[in-house]
């Protein structure tokens, strides 16, 4: 059987590619708010990861709404921001003078059509005062095509409003190289021609409907649960809890976060059996990234991150800012049974699981060992008729629960 490609769950990238190593912390006083478009956040060559991991005031905000018309600024966006853009009203951001220059920077990533079209469908994006730049070089994004001379790469952008802005940062010059050096691995990879196609045996007929993730690959599993918040039902939903467990050594992940626009409401934190004094010890969003990418290497060095629902999922990509795993027990639990199912708690209820709760906060305690209990009843049927030959799955006995 062929090894899935070990990934990097900091910068996302292959672990034969990692930039992590490479990329300096930058410390600097304007803050940088990166709107990106969904579609940017899957390339393994985008270059707003730098932005995420090298600067110390930079935040990244995928658009999932990306195509819907939007002018009401998001809850996140500081007064007297300014969009880097090169429209016709912007102002060349040299030519300002330091009382006209804004504190705060708003940048769109992605391809130039995707960001013309984020500019298009976002009122409050071209509500913003708009500054632009005149680059002296070209940019060094030599993968791919810019369409004119003047326009550069994501960081590339903001490194240089950042050295207008503050001219004695320092540490720019460093991060720009650890972005060449991912093209330059980018390059010679391609010039190699060293990329030969992965292929995986074909599995026996009765594991195919059950995701390899919970047959071939089960102790590499790490179940996970998040509850989430928003400010009103417009609002953008922002993860306020999560909690994970590692299946092979049973040790538990779990943070509480504070959103953006202040505590949920009473009646909602009732509802996840949370307290206002459990947010006493939160950690900011900026953090969180960084502290689930620990405890991930502490426990696999391939993890697989699976949740009952895809939402859990989709929630954490956007925090963290890299590509969602796919590995839905709810969906998977649907395709092996051939048809719908109810909630978590329903189908806890129908296959008279009787998990003990983990030492997590609130409900998460019970739907986290819910969850996985219904990951390893997957596994379990999965292999009542293994072929012969067959490589059977991991089965892993009861343990407890220990802190990370």
């Amino acid at each position: 059987m062929t090894e899935p490609r070990s990934v990097c769950w900091v910068c996302q990238k292959p672990t034969v590619t990692c930039v992590c190593a490479r990329i300096p912390r930058v410390s600097h006083r304007t803050g940088i708010f990166v709107v990106q478009h969904p579609r940017e956040r899957l390339h393994s060559i985008g270059t707003a990861r730098f932005a995420r991991l090298g600067l110390e005031n930079a935040r990244v905000e995928v658009a999932w709404n990306a195509g819907v018309a939007e002018d009401a600024a998001p809850p996140w966006l500081p007064a007297g921001a300014a969009l880097l853009y090169p429209g016709p009203a912007a102002r060349d951001l040299r030519s300002m003078t330091e009382a006209e220059r804004p504190t705060d920077l708003v940048v769109i990533d992605g391809t130039w059509h995707t960001a013309r079209t984020l500019y298009r469908d976002k009122g409050w994006l071209r509500a913003l005062p708009q500054v632009s730049l005149s680059p002296a070089e070209p940019s060094r994004y030599r993968i791919r095509r810019e369409p004119e001379r003047h326009c550069v790469s994501t960081i590339e952008a903001i490194a240089e409003a950042l050295r207008i802005l503050e001219p004695e940062i320092a540490g720019l010059g460093e991060l720009l190289g650890a972005f060449d050096s991912m093209i330059d691995d980018q390059l010679e990879y391609i010039r190699r021609g060293s990329a030969e196609p992965r292929t995986r045996d074909k599995r026996p007929p009765s594991f195919r409907r059950v995701p390899r993730a919970l047959v071939e690959d089960f102790s590499r599993l790490v179940v996970s649960y998040a509850e989430s918040s928003r400010p009103d039902c417009r609002g953008t939903r922002e993860i306020v809890q999560f909690a994970a467990v590692h299946l092979r050594s049973g040790r538990t992940f779990e943070r509480v976060l504070r959103p953006s626009f202040g505590l949920p409401s009473d009646t909602h934190l009732g509802h996840m059996g949370l307290r206002p004094a459990d947010f006493d010890g939160s950690i900011p969003r900026a953090a969180f990234a960084g502290e689930w990418a620990t405890f991930l290497r502490s426990v696999e060095a391939a993890p697989i991150v699976s949740a009952w629902n895809q939402t859990t999922l989709d929630l954490l990509a956007e925090l963290v800012g890299g590509p969602a795993s796919r590995v839905s027990l709810k969906s998977a639990y649907r395709n092996g049974r051939g048809g719908g199912c109810g909630s978590l708690d329903e189908v806890a209820r129908d296959e008279q699981i009787d998990a003990a709760p983990l030492p997590f906060l609130g409900r998460a305690a019970v739907r986290v060992a819910r969850a996985e209990a219904v990951a390893r009843r997957l596994n379990e049927r999965a292999v009542v008729d293994v072929p012969e030959g067959a490589t059977a799955p991991f089965r892993e006995p009861s343990r407890t629960p220990i802190a990370p």
